[in-house]
């Protein structure tokens, strides 16, 4: 096997650009000339989260390094500040541990120097203090004053416990605050000006949620970075929002309302929509793209009453960004991560209407469970189907979410003392017979939706297939996939997502993309990808964390 020094440079570069930072720094230490080769790629993604054991990671050596080299700073293209969201890791405040081989009076001079400039950070500014205390919140915030060419910041704080500093500097740069009457800079302005992309309290290394409630801060400080484009977020209210009675649903994210420049939000792993939506939408009149990732967690609390998906409300919720709205993403989880996958709960009831689309003139793309356009959760073959889809539909994507193909997995009985017992072995065999048969539904469906769609505006249709490879379609249903589409000359794809495939937690946002037919080249045949984080620009990974849990827990099967 050819070592790297024997491989071409363009070749090299390609491999590292696709390691992770641990790999890449090992690549580093190899000698001088890999070094000088993978620096660049070191920096472009940076990756400063606390992990689970709570070690901290050298973010001093890191501010030293890009303060010291203009070069190493203008390559850091992302950057992940917080907490994993292992429940071992703590929140509040963190100061590295003493190093003697650092030069703590050398990083506090050259900070020193950094900050002089700035004239947002007073003189007597605690900041100047945090960083002589080594205080890990206070490097943060000096990263996010001196990276010149940031694209995407990620912070993870439970409760904005851990990062004072950082949310100081973001708040100070709204002047009009009772507690703050200092400008920042130009160079400042024009250095945030490069952030694109914000993600708050997700982990897009693991796709885990995060435990509890823990984004009930209003995102004002956040919405004063002035260029943003794509907002992630985590849960709104956390998983607790599926409490009616809980008073903090009604805080609204943003108190003081600005229009922005977002065109993208992104909501991960989060519960049903509350009134406190409505001050975020109301600052994004760009709004072009949507993702809703619902994640219910049963048992439901003893005094909830009514709905958890109320589609016919969100039609209203969604009506003001009609004019604008391109791509709407929805996926949706409710499971109880304690029970077999044979023992979940079945939404029933607690899904209400369906999804009404045709006032959205602007509408091109669209990826939904099958519930969400029928409005039966039973997935009933014998129901008619009438869906309203908005009048330009270019791209439809079905999801199976809610079904009960959506949660089974090959589970591992060895991990239990007895086995399973005769009544539980028999509901599973009935569970996985009711998953077989809503594969048969959501196929018969998707050339239904076919018919309905409009035959002029249509391009592409894209069916996921279920986690456990066991339930997807049968290669004759494939066929006949492919040959509705051949015949009415729409691109047909299959996508499978690849972490039960391949049994790893880390492909968890890895999928398979097969296309049966393509419009353009009728030739091709089958045509097989792979995609990892997005796909066709929208996030993937939706709807997984029952399958992330089991994998952690050791209840899935790895052999064949």
């Amino acid at each position: 096997m050819a070592s790297f020094s024997l491989l071409p440079t363009e070749l090299v570069e390609c491999i590292v650009s696709y390691l992770p930072q641990h790999d890449i720094y090992a690549v580093c230490r190899l000698n001088k000339a890999l070094s000088n080769l993978a620096t660049p790629f070191l920096y472009r993604h940076v990756d400063l989260f606390i992990p689970p054991e709570s070690k901290l990671p050298r973010i001093d050596r890191f501010c030293l390094n890009i303060i010291n080299d203009n070069r190493k700073a203008n390559n850091v293209e992302s950057i992940r500040l917080g907490l994993s969201p292992s429940r071992n890791v703590r929140q509040g405040q963190r100061w590295l541990p003493p190093d003697k081989n650092f030069d703590d009076q050398l990083m506090f001079r050259k900070a020193m120097t950094a900050l002089s400039d700035e004239t947002l950070v007073a003189a007597g500014d605690y900041l100047r203090d945090a960083i002589s205390m080594r205080e890990y919140s206070a490097y943060a915030a000096l990263i996010l004053l001196v990276l010149p060419t940031l694209r995407r910041l990620d912070v993870a704080d439970y409760k904005s416990a851990t990062f004072d500093h950082l949310h100081n500097i973001l708040r100070n740069l709204d002047p009009g605050t009772v507690w703050n009457r200092r400008y920042p800079s130009r160079v400042l302005l024009d250095r945030l000006s490069s952030i694109k992309q914000v993600s708050l309290m997700f982990d897009r290394i693991t796709g885990v949620a995060y435990p509890g409630d823990n984004n009930r801060e209003p995102l004002d400080h956040f919405l004063n970075i002035p260029s943003i484009e794509i907002l992630e977020l985590f849960s709104v209210g956390g998983r607790q929002n599926q409490d009616p009675i809980a008073a903090h649903l009604t805080y609204p994210l943003v108190r003081h309302l600005r229009a922005t420049n977002i065109t993208a939000l992104v909501f991960r792993q989060s519960g049903a929509f509350t009134s406190a939506l409505h001050s975020l939408l109301q600052c994004t009149p760009k709004l072009r793209s949507l993702t809703y990732d619902f994640f219910f967690h049963s048992p439901l609390p003893s005094n909830y009453r009514g709905h958890l998906l109320m589609l016919d409300a969100w039609n209203e919720y969604l009506r003001p960004l009609a004019p604008t709205l391109e791509v709407l993403v929805f996926s949706a989880e409710y499971c109880d991560t304690s029970a077999y996958f044979f023992a979940q709960p079945h939404i029933g009831e607690k899904l209400h209407g369906y999804l009404d689309l045709t006032p959205f003139t602007a509408l091109h793309t669209l990826e939904v469970p099958f519930p969400f356009l029928t409005g039966d959760v039973d997935f009933s073959i014998t129901k008619e189907i009438h869906p309203l889809f908005p009048p330009n539909l270019r791209h439809l994507t079905l999801r199976p979410d809610l079904s009960h193909a959506h949660l089974p997995f090959p589970f591992d009985s060895s991990i239990l003392t007895q086995g399973l017992t005769f009544a539980e072995s028999k509901l599973e065999a009935q569970y996985l017979m009711n998953a077989r048969m809503d594969v048969s539904y959501m196929f018969q469906a998707s050339l239904t939706l076919l018919d309905f769609a409009n035959p002029t505006t249509l391009e592409s249709i894209s069916v996921w297939q279920p986690a456990d490879a066991s339930l997807e379609w049968f290669d004759g249903q494939i066929k006949d996939f492919s040959t509705t589409c051949r015949n009415k000359g729409i691109t047909g794809r299959i996508l499978e997502p690849m972490l039960l495939r391949w049994k790893k937690a880390e492909h968890w946002d890895l999928i398979k993309e097969v296309t049966v037919f393509e419009r353009k080249e009728p030739g091709w045949g089958c045509v097989e990808r792979f995609w990892r984080g997005e796909w066709e620009g929208r996030p993937v990974g939706l709807g997984l964390q029952f399958h992330l849990e089991a994998l952690e827990k050791g209840r899935v099967r790895l052999g064949r």
